[in-house]
């Protein structure tokens, strides 16, 4: 990965060249918005995972879970570039969480066959996912939230971000460093816009944080607990982990994400 956070087409095709299976790439619209995702479908009948990624990053994040035999044999796969990144209008910022759950629900509605979906969001992509289990009900199957950033009281700091909002630092800046800075100054207000609708999330939902989170505070998960319904939450506290749960934890959240598509 480099500082732009993203591949070419033609590099994740190369990514790809010795595997069985490789995904298709598709570029989708929304509104005036385009968006890149990938998406691999073994058997439209599986349950979908759909993965969102945080700030910042790509579709790309999500590479070796395209790759794994034993994973997409079980489940369809798609990964989206969110607006702002990848291929998605790169650079662009689009601080709503809102409307980035809205284009991410249009590739869903698109690509998906059935309702048997599971959302599954990391770091910034967590409340994203929760936002389109409010605002679009009976669509998903449940959702996997690896360490969130959910809770307005607990936003950490991050001095790179705010330089990165400073002129003439902006425009030295990367681009993606610039989109993920923009959404950090935003994502408070957003936070608590969102904070009095919880009670419309009726699907599973499993919290995952490790308590050694240096980026996205251990205290999210509490935030989780006082405000989904304890009937539909499972949190779960890796210890010592930071919040690259994604990759350090990479088998744990295949298993997870299977058995939440078996179980639930």
């Amino acid at each position: 990965m480099n500082m732009s956070f993203r591949y070419s087409d033609k590099k994740i095709i190369n990514k790809f060249r010795n595997e069985d299976v490789k995904p298709e790439i598709r570029y989708g619209a929304y509104k005036n918005h385009t968006l890149r995702y990938l998406e691999l479908i073994t058997n439209p009948k599986l349950p979908y995972v759909v993965f969102i990624h945080g700030a910042p990053g790509s579709s790309v994040d999500y590479l070796n879970y395209f790759k794994d035999e034993a994973f997409y044999t079980q489940v369809n796969l798609i990964s989206i570039d969110r607006l702002g990144y990848g291929f998605s209008e790169f650079g662009k910022s689009v601080t709503s969480i809102q409307t980035q759950a809205k284009a991410i629900q249009s590739v869903i509605d698109y690509s998906c066959k059935s309702k048997n979906i599971i959302l599954v969001g990391h770091s910034y992509g967590g409340p994203i996912a929760l936002k389109m289990a409010m605002d679009f009900p009976g669509k998903h199957k449940c959702i996997v939230l690896l360490a969130p950033a959910l809770d307005p009281k607990n936003e950490k700091e991050i001095k790179i971000a705010q330089l990165a909002l400073i002129q003439p630092i902006r425009w030295l800046t990367p681009p993606a460093l610039r989109v993920a800075a923009d959404e950090k100054a935003t994502h408070i207000e957003e936070l608590r816009k969102m904070t009095p609708f919880y009670d419309r999330i009726n699907i599973p939902v499993c919290h995952i944080h490790g308590n050694k989170d240096s980026l996205v505070p251990f205290e999210n998960l509490a935030f989780s607990k006082d405000h989904i319904d304890p009937v539909l939450l499972e949190s779960i506290t890796l210890q010592n982990a930071d919040h690259f749960l994604p990759w350090s934890h990479y088998d744990f959240i295949v298993d997870k994400i299977v058995e939440y598509s078996n179980e639930h």
